[in-house]
């Protein structure tokens, strides 16, 4: 299944390069928590780079101003916040598959995409909210799959990553992680909850959700709009084993307890021909690997699962000791362990 991801619109690199200048000559007053942030990034495998963002990004301010419909809205607010209102914008933006298990303290995922990505590994310690550890890849930035920060500007530019996440874990051990949804629903009512774009729907919940619970409400309480006009899903889990997925399917978020979560809708279940490969690996990780127990039964669901190829990073998040044991390319005998605490 290839499905094509559009990254995040292309202007952003441009903006935050020219908020730069101004980030250069602002100071440390101004901009202490992005320099510590910057300082911090850095390359830890080919291809792989890790920071630490501690402070305010601006993620609860983005929400007191009723958030974003689309990624250029959002990717204006970042570039205007980065660059501490010097950068005002309106600019307008011009197949893979994914799997995820949980079972008891263990949260698993494979991140499927049809192109190649420099990563990042973001540990967030907002001052409003809770720490959290996530996984996202700068393509999405609009930056080209061959982006990677190196010097200069490069440093703001990585910082935007912080709001888009792709999977992650917070302090209180909830996990949550975006999948595409073949067969789901574009369609977003229009009412006066304030929007949010589906990756930062998953900041939301990292940051201010303590557990499933609270994630479905905090969810329900604002318009999740579809990125690239493509429909999406949630899969959520907690430190108490309360797994569900979150869908919305005409205008409407539907919530419903599964395990396992592969890339068709499971409020309805339907089936067609486009959902044909994704109901064959969620019945495979039903039948081989539910309720699985252990670190290496998790890996081995991943990789019965993966796409070899297209598989840019699995993941396994510990909710019990707040760590994530990732393995990018599908390189399983050279995982990377982070721990939220460090």
């Amino acid at each position: 299944m290839k499905i094509t991801i559009k990254r995040i619109s292309g202007l952003l690199g441009l903006l935050l390069a020219i908020g730069f200048g101004v980030f250069v000559y602002g100071g440390w007053q101004m901009f202490g928590d992005e320099l510590k942030a910057i300082k911090s990034l850095k390359m830890i495998q080919e291809r792989v780079y890790t920071f630490e963002y501690k402070g305010d990004y601006g993620f609860k301010a983005f929400l007191e101003e009723g958030g974003a419909k689309t990624d250029a809205q959002m990717a204006g607010y970042i570039a205007g916040f980065l660059s501490k209102g010097y950068i005002k914008t309106g600019a307008q933006t011009p197949d893979g598959g994914c799997s995820t298990i949980a079972s008891g303290d263990l949260f698993c995922r494979n991140f499927d995409w049809n192109s190649k990505s420099h990563y990042a590994v973001i540990k967030t310690h907002p001052d409003d909210g809770y720490a959290s550890i996530s996984t996202t890849g700068f393509a999405f930035l609009g930056m080209g799959e061959d982006w990677h920060p190196i010097a200069g500007m490069d440093g703001m530019v990585a910082l935007a990553s912080i709001y888009v996440p792709l999977d992650g874990m917070n302090e209180k051990g909830l996990c949550v992680s975006d999948l595409i949804e073949i067969d789901g629903s574009t369609e977003v009512p229009d009412t006066d909850r304030a929007d949010l774009t589906i990756v930062a729907a998953i900041r939301l919940v990292l940051d201010y959700a303590k557990d499933t619970e609270e994630a479905v409400k905090l969810l329900s309480e604002y318009d999740v709009f579809p990125s690239v006009n493509a429909a999406h899903h949630l899969a959520i889990s907690d430190i108490n084993n309360h797994n569900v997925v979150v869908e919305w399917k005409n205008g409407q978020m539907r919530v419903t307890e599964t395990d396992i979560v592969t890339n068709h809708c499971l409020a309805e279940n339907l089936q067609s021909p486009l959902t044909g490969e994704s109901l064959k690996r969620f019945a495979s990780l039903a039948q081989k690997h539910s309720g699985f127990k252990s670190h290496e039964e998790g890996l081995q669901a991943l990789q019965d699962a993966s796409y070899e190829e297209e598989t840019l990073w699995s993941v396994i998040y510990d909710k019990e000791n707040l760590s994530s044991t990732i393995y990018f390319d599908c390189d399983w005998d050279n995982p990377l362990t982070f721990s939220i605490a460090e």
